[in-house]
């Protein structure tokens, strides 16, 4: 099994309101999509809600009433959660130029999900198994999608 991976990651714009979140939750349930990750980038007049979600394409169809949607590759692994881990992760991807664009992770004990978006998918995977490959289990688990 792979230790990293690309996933698809769908963003919509919403306004900046109260009820966004809810209007696209109600959407997906509705569907019956369900959501593995969330993450929102806000402005001032919008937001900017980040999922990776079981069916993309039912995703893709059921919210773009609501708002532009667009779909990016997204870098996705599973490590352990420990202290610096996430500056561990910038200095390897600041090391090779490679810019991250957006994070979000979560954690659960002693693992952590991460999903990031970087410019090149395919560079940032061929990075992150030579990184694996030099710390080993401190590093990258098994994670499917």
């Amino acid at each position: 099994m792979q230790s990293v991976h690309a996933v698809t990651q769908v963003s919509i714009t919403m306004p900046n309101v109260p009820s966004s979140l809810a209007k696209v939750g109600d959407r997906l349930r509705a569907a019956s999509v369900n959501i593995s990750a969330i993450s929102c980038t806000e402005g001032p007049q919008q937001t900017i809600i980040h999922l990776i979600v079981d069916d993309m394409e039912t995703a893709k169809i059921v919210l773009k009433e609501l708002g532009a949607v667009t779909i990016t590759e997204v870098l996705a692994f599973k490590m352990k959660n420990f202290p610096g881990a996430i500056a561990s992760i910038g200095r390897e991807f600041a090391a090779a130029d490679i810019n991250i664009r957006n994070i979000y992770a979560t954690t659960c004990g002693k693992e952590a999900m991460v999903y990031v978006v970087v410019e090149d998918v395919q560079a940032a995977m061929e990075l992150w198994k030579r990184w694996k490959e030099r710390n080993g289990n401190t590093a990258a688990m098994a994670h499917s999608h």
